[in-house]
């Protein structure tokens, strides 16, 4: 068997504390831990309860100080218990966890917990985008003589109000140490934000429900899962009602007809294409766990931990939630090649809608070339002979009646330089009328100084998915 040390060494545990330790996003100082965690115990049963009776458990516990969480978990008085929860939270899913680094380690040595854990804490930080949305924690299961752990995130889908995006992907994440000889449970929930679905429901279960952690070690995985699983049919739904309008119009456009799309279509598709595609690799994650979740309780069976009857009724509504995720695996796959499939016919159609009214320009700027083209040809026959007649009869030419020859008149400049301020005047007009707009329109207009330019004139514009900081953590 190994030592303490050589499992360690094995895992390199000292590296998952160096991340802790080394991360800036992912854990509140102890003075601005606004939100508490919450320590939840039930007390080992007395000796003078019957079967049918349960212990009370105690009221929560908010501790947001290293030093009231040592004195808690140094109380004598409170180290006899059969299940224990400690709640950790969020202020919003896109902030940092409210526990302090010194108070998780004094969380995980105190309950010697597998330092493989910390791989779920460090998943939830401090960031502005919607960074890692597809990633999850994947089930993990530690195995000891006496225990097995058990540990992973999983994402879901919940309704948030917003008014363009009415739901939003959250994750939570789940810790269990189960002691075989005991039949005791350490459970650590991290949610997204405070008082979150599964928080209440499991709080509710410690409460009043205790019989059923008794029948069933897992019991309250299937409690935390159902909180939000659900969600997932909606968050599809209304997101599929948007989709629909736009692809029915993308159908129903026609080339020779003004068209209803445009680019802003193109850029709602793609958005909503981008909500789709994660849900895939999400629920694949969840489809997983659950998996492992009804091997696990085969497993415990085996072992006599779980009854017979209650296992049958556990794995069967695991897999009819396993069931159900497959079946939106492919809803949000058709979903997304649909979304994807409508964005390629709008670009198509605006391209070829483009290329037609270039065609048309170019027919009638045929028509017009033709039409300058007879107009020059006329201009050069009737030209010579215009300005000729024109030129003749103003009398600046005569016949000498003595001698039979041209006379030439002194005022003969007075045309020429008339002429030539004219044509000048109209040159002028042409160029400020038609040439200055047309290089006007071909320089980029310099605004302001550079540093305008490069904190105003450069500056990158948020899409859908990256709304900015304030509104995204408001609503995440």
């Amino acid at each position: 068997m190994q030592s303490a040390s050589g499992k360690a060494l094995a895992k390199n545990s000292d590296l998952y504390w160096a991340r802790v330790d080394a991360s800036t996003s992912c854990f509140e100082d102890e003075s601005a831990c606004s939100n508490p965690i919450e320590i939840l115990d039930v007390p080992i049963q007395q000796p003078h309860f019957t079967a049918q009776d349960h212990q009370q458990a105690e009221a929560p516990r908010r501790l947001s100080a290293l030093s009231a969480l040592r004195g808690h978990l140094g109380d004598p008085t409170k180290w006899a218990w059969k299940y224990r929860l400690i709640s950790i939270c969020q202020r919003n899913s896109w902030s940092k966890l409210h526990i302090s680094k010194q108070m998780l380690r004094r969380v995980v040595e105190h309950h010697r917990v597998d330092p493989a854990f910390l791989e779920v804490p460090l998943s939830f930080f401090d960031r502005s985008t919607d960074e890692e949305l597809s990633y999850t924690v994947p089930w993990t299961l530690q195995e000891d003589v006496d225990s097995f752990e058990v540990f992973y995130t999983f994402r879901h889908a919940e309704y948030k109000g917003h008014p363009n995006e009415p739901y939003v992907i959250r994750q939570t994440g789940v810790y269990q140490k189960y002691n075989m000889k005991e039949k005791s449970s350490l459970w650590i929930l991290i949610n997204p934000v405070p008082e979150s679905a599964a928080h209440r429901r499991i709080v509710d279960a410690f409460l009043h429900h205790q019989e059923e952690m008794d029948q069933n070690p897992l019991w309250l995985h299937y409690v935390i899962q159902a909180s939000y699983f659900p969600r997932w049919r909606e968050y599809l739904a209304i997101y599929e009602k948007a989709l629909l309008p736009l692809a029915d119009t993308t159908a129903a456009a026609f080339i020779a007809e003004p068209l209803r799309v445009n680019h802003g279509t193109l850029s709602r598709l793609r958005s909503l294409e981008s909500r789709f595609m994660p849900t895939s690799a999400i629920l694949q994650s969840f489809s997983d766990i659950l998996s492992e979740l009804g091997a696990l309780a085969e497993r415990l069976t085996l072992r006599d931990l779980m009854e017979e009857n209650g296992n049958r009724l556990f794995v069967t509504a695991i897999s009819n939630y396993r069931k159900q995720a497959l079946n939106f695996i492919r809803t949000a796959q058709f979903l997304q090649q649909r979304s994807n499939t409508t964005a390629i016919l709008v670009s198509d159609t605006v391209a070829f809608k483009n290329q037609e009214v270039s065609q048309e320009q170019n027919r009638n700027m045929l028509l017009l070339t033709r039409s300058a083209v007879f107009l020059t040809v006329l201009t050069l026959f009737y030209l010579p002979w215009t300005f000729m007649s024109g030129l003749f009869g103003m009398n600046f030419f005569m016949m000498d009646q003595d001698t039979y020859r041209f006379v030439t008149s002194p005022k003969l400049w007075i045309y020429f330089v008339s002429a030539v301020t004219l044509t000048l005047c109209t040159m002028i007009l042409y160029y400020v009328v038609a040439g200055f707009p047309q290089l006007n329109t071909g320089r980029p207009r310099l605004a302001g100084n550079k540093a305008d330019m490069g904190n105003n004139g450069l500056k990158r514009g948020l899409t859908d998915l990256e709304k900015s900081v304030q509104d995204g953590k408001k609503w995440s």
